[in-house]
């Protein structure tokens, strides 16, 4: 019973809408959120023959292994209509989404606004135009969701998610990272606002009484875009990257993500404190430890990789509950319980052949 928020320990990319789809299975959610900011982030998830991509800009990724979801978009995510309309149709799910009447609006405006500044451009913006819909809509200048959108897919989401995480389960599927959020990192190199769990909160309406989980999802060589620090640890060079067979293509340009050689612990910690997490996915870790590709039982967790658990749950007194260990989506190794896999199986089989 009630909601479970997700959010980004670092700087985004560690596959939020993997754990979120997981979670939405394992804990029979009647309701899947979307929180954070915009459309600025991608949620992407790899089919079992790791060539098949499938990803959200708009909507929560946390529907792909349910049979039916139930989709809402939070009054604080701002919403690109044409993106919104071109992602639930091409998912099938139409009937399935509803937006807050109150979500701010996207327009092209504010796309081309973004591509011209050049602040946008030192900063490595993905350009979506969330950013300056956010300026315009703190303006009091902004379309609402109810000015552009059919009326048919508009709701209240605070009235929705508030009675599902009291009569059932809900998941909130936040964006980007802890360290991109505007108050939190290393400004101007963040987001347009904050993508913490109390953010994640805020941005669907849900009272927090009715939390039951806070959810941190560590990579485990976390990766970062655009411009900024990423923190004490040494970053690792192109050549390491792409010689460690670990590379990933960035959403802007194409480009290599940058990418750390260990975890901060220290910002971690901090990461943990100040978005109240009680429990922690672990992610990538076959980026980390080699032996670990594509290992889906505990009997197969290495020594290497289990010391790395161990220093996590000691720094940050919060458990370690599921690992992610490769591309494909059933890559998951589930600490405190069992993964029914042909069952999600047939519910992932209908997005077959849809990749982007």
């Amino acid at each position: 019973m009630g909601a479970h928020i997700i959010v980004d320990a670092f700087w985004g990319d560690s596959g939020k809408g993997l754990i979120s789809a997981y979670l939405a299975y394992k804990t029979s959610a009647n309701l899947i959120a979307r929180a954070g900011t915009g459309t600025n982030a991608e949620h992407g998830i790899f089919l079992k023959d790791e060539k098949t991509y499938l990803k959200t800009h708009q909507l929560p990724l946390g529907f792909i292994f349910s049979k039916n979801p139930n989709i809402v978009i939070g009054s604080g995510v701002m919403v690109d209509p044409g993106l919104l309309y071109v992602e639930m149709y091409f998912y099938g799910l139409a009937s399935n989404v509803h937006v807050d009447y109150r979500c701010g609006t996207i327009l092209q405006s504010h796309i081309d606004a973004e591509v011209q500044n050049s602040r946008m451009q030192s900063i490595g913006s993905t350009m979506s135009g969330t950013g300056a819909a956010r300026s315009d809509f703190i303006k009091r200048i902004a379309y609402q969701a109810k000015d552009t959108i059919s009326k048919q897919f508009l709701t209240d989401v605070g009235i929705q998610v508030n009675k599902e995480a009291r009569e059932g389960t809900v998941i909130v599927e936040s964006s980007q990272g802890t360290f991109l959020s505007l108050a939190v990192g290393d400004y101007p190199n963040v987001t347009s606002d904050n993508v913490l769990s109390t953010s994640a909160m805020d941005d669907v309406l849900l009272n927090p009484r009715l939390v039951e989980d806070i959810w941190l999802i560590v990579k485990a060589l976390p990766t970062r875009e655009g411009n900024g620090s990423m923190g004490s640890v040494e970053e690792l060079s192109e050549y390491d990257i792409i010689s460690g067979g670990f590379s990933e293509a960035s959403s802007i340009a194409g480009n290599i993500r940058r990418k750390s050689a260990g975890i901060d612990f220290e910002m971690l910690k901090y990461a943990c404190e100040i978005n109240g997490a009680n429990k922690i996915a672990l992610t990538f870790v076959d980026h980390y430890d080699n032996d670990m590709v594509n290992v889906k039982s505990m009997d197969g967790i290495t020594p290497k990789t289990a010391d790395l658990i161990s220093r996590i749950e000691t720094t940050t007194g919060v458990p370690v509950c599921l690992l992610n260990t490769g591309k494909a989506y059933n890559n998951i190794i589930d600490l405190y319980g069992e993964v029914d896999w042909d069952d999600i199986d047939n519910n992932v089989n209908k997005y077959s052949g849809m990749g982007v």
